[in-house]
């Protein structure tokens, strides 16, 4: 992966690859950016490690 190159073998890193683009406006969710999937995955860590 493309990381690799920037990261020590040493240090243990994930790469989430998710969208987080709303290409089309739809009923609570306006055209542009969007965290849910990012939101989604933080709480997991939080009450899985947290």
């Amino acid at each position: 992966l493309f990381l690799q190159r920037f990261v020590a073998k040493s240090i243990p890193w994930v790469h989430f690859d998710i969208m987080a683009w709303n290409t089309v406006s739809k009923p609570g969710k306006p055209e542009g950016g969007e965290a849910m999937g990012l939101r989604a995955v933080a709480e997991y860590l939080l009450q899985t490690y947290g």
